[in-house]
C-alpha cells in the first residue's frame, strides 16, 4: 500500500535530495558572487591608478560577509526541512540535536564567522591606510573564492578540498596582511640603520 508521499514524484525528489531548493539558492548566490568581483577586475569598473578597482576589496568584505549571511540563511531552511517550521521558530528550549547536512552547515557557519573578524580587520586596516595593490586584491579574492569552496565541500563531507579551502583562506589573509606598512603601524618593525 502507498502511503501520500510515496504517490507524488516531488515527495520522493524532496525525499531523494532533501535540500534540493536550498541548493539552487546556493549555487544562484555563488555564481553572482563569483560574476561580480570578476566583472570588476576584467576591467569594465573603473580602475584607479593602483590599477585596483576603487574600493575592491572592501567590496570582497561586504560579499564575504553576505556570503556568510546566506549560509545562515541556508542552514535555516535545512533545520526547518529536517525538524519542521514549529520547531524552528519554536523557543528551541527542547531543540533536537542536528546530524547530517544540518549540522555540517553549522560547524560551516561558525568557520566562516570565525575567518570573516580577521579579514574585516586586515581589510578595513589596508583600507585605512591607503594599501591597496595586486597583493591585496588577489589575497581578497583567493579569500572569498576559498569560503565559498570550504562552504560547498563542508556541507557535501569532501573532507580534503575542506580543508585545502581552510588553509587557502589562511594564506589570503596573511597575503593582504603582508601588505600592510608595519614599520608606520609599529615603529620597532622599521629596519634600524647601523652608523
Amino acid at each position: 500500500m502507498k502511503t501520500q508521499l510515496d504517490a507524488s514524484p516531488i515527495s520522493r525528489r524532496q525525499r531523494r535530495f532533501p535540500v534540493l531548493d536550498a541548493g539552487a539558492l546556493a549555487v544562484a548566490s555563488i555564481a553572482t558572487l563569483i560574476v561580480a568581483p570578476a566583472w570588476a577586475w576584467v576591467g569594465l569598473a573603473p580602475l584607479d591608478q593602483r590599477g585596483a578597482p576603487p574600493g575592491f576589496e572592501l567590496l570582497i568584505l561586504a560579499i564575504a560577509a553576505l556570503f556568510t549571511q546566506l549560509i545562515s540563511i541556508i542552514e535555516i531552511f535545512v533545520h526547518i526541512r529536517a525538524f519542521g517550521g514549529a520547531v524552528v521558530r519554536g523557543n528551541r528550549e527542547n531543540y533536537p540535536v542536528a546530524s547530517g547536512l544540518a549540522a555540517r552547515l553549522g560547524r560551516a557557519h561558525t568557520n566562516a564567522v570565525a575567518n570573516l573578524v580577521p579579514f574585516s580587520a586586515i581589510i578595513v586596516a589596508a583600507q585605512t591606510l591607503g594599501v591597496s595593490n595586486r597583493g591585496t586584491v588577489a589575497g581578497a579574492t583567493l579569500f572569498l573564492v576559498a569560503r565559498v569552496v570550504h562552504m560547498v565541500s563542508y556541507s557535501t563531507g569532501i573532507t580534503v578540498l575542506r580543508s585545502a579551502a581552510f588553509y587557502a583562506g589562511v594564506f589570503a589573509i596573511l597575503l593582504v596582511a603582508a601588505q600592510l606598512p608595519w614599520s608606520s603601524i609599529y615603529p620597532h618593525f622599521a629596519p634600524t640603520r647601523v652608523p
